[in-house]
């Protein structure tokens, strides 16, 4: 069994050796696929954590009625909390908010006594779900009516959901598009390598190799291909990123600073899939050169 796994082991690191340039479009390929298909999968992770940073900037600002005093206002915590849809509520006293406009609007607060209630700041888990957060929880009792009440950017929020429905329909619709694609390339590519072999195939069938003996070392051949060709993908997002970022230096003169790219997991996940990809690519392009056998299907 030993000698058997090690025979086609060496068979398929072999034929990468013997089939350099065949190799070389095969690995070239899988690269590019990849860097398309992985940069579009990281742009489209970081517009999702790039909304969900925009999700908690956008607070909702809860008045209560005056008469409603802080124990009784932070006994309705854990009820907004509860809320589908919250992410967190911080109460805000009526003094301290007082202190603040003091210092930010004293042309405005000179000579006043606070009249401001207790409130809460209440951030969201998402932005979608905001109108119905600011409906539930104007109907508690404690809640001051409108025109105070819950106030937030509604205009604003429905604008930035809309714009990130919009990127992730665009980002899923292009990932799949690129995934298929990427799979028809390293399809195409491993099947030009195996045409090319053909003879050495039929070779492998007349002193009576089984399918499976021959068709291991081709999904090796591929398996490898693909996992050099996501780590050269991995290489190029990683390059892309910092170019990008250079771009930005000069535009914006370091105001803004892109997240380093995490190249050792993005380089394992892409060196698996291109992997997968490779052997199973190999596994279908090697079924017609085995489909007849001295006349027989196998």
């Amino acid at each position: 069994m030993i000698d058997r796994i090690e025979f086609l082991l060496a068979e398929g690191f072999t034929a990468l050796r013997r089939n350099l340039w065949m190799s070389f479009a095969a690995i070239s390929t899988a690269s590019v696929a990849l860097f398309l298909l992985g940069g579009l999968v990281y742009v489209y992770v970081r517009v999702n954590a790039y909304a969900g940073e925009v999700t908690n900037k956008f607070e909702m600002r809860v008045w209560l009625k005056e008469k409603i005093e802080e124990p009784r206002a932070k006994e309705m915590i854990p009820k907004i909390k509860a809320i589908d849809g919250v992410r967190g509520v911080v109460f805000v006293p009526r003094d301290t908010e007082w202190a603040k406009w003091k210092a930010n609007q004293p042309q405005f607060t000179e000579g006043w006594d606070n009249y401001l209630p207790h409130s809460f700041r209440v951030t969201l888990k998402e932005i979608d779900k905001a109108d119905t957060v600011a409906k539930t929880i104007s109907k508690l009792p404690e809640v001051e009516v409108q025109p105070r009440g819950v106030v937030y950017l509604r205009d604003e929020q429905q604008v930035m959901d809309q714009v990130m429905g919009v990127m992730r329909w665009v980002g899923g619709a292009l990932g799949a598009l690129l995934l298929v694609t990427a799979g028809i390339l390293i399809y195409n590519a491993i099947k030009l390598t195996i045409y090319a072999r053909r003879r050495e195939i039929r070779i492998m069938q007349l002193v009576g190799a089984s399918a499976s003996t021959v068709r291991t070392p081709f999904m090796i051949e591929g398996a490898v291909q693909g996992a050099i060709g996501g780590l050269f993908a991995a290489t190029l997002i990683a390059a892309a990123q910092a170019g990008f970022q250079r771009v930005l230096d000069v535009v914006n003169k370091n105001q803004l600073q892109l997240p380093p790219f995490p190249f050792g997991g993005w380089a394992l996940g892409l060196i698996i899939v291109g992997g997968v990809f490779g052997a199973l690519c190999s596994f279908w392009a090697i079924r017609e050169p085995l489909r007849y056998k001295s006349g027989v299907t196998v």
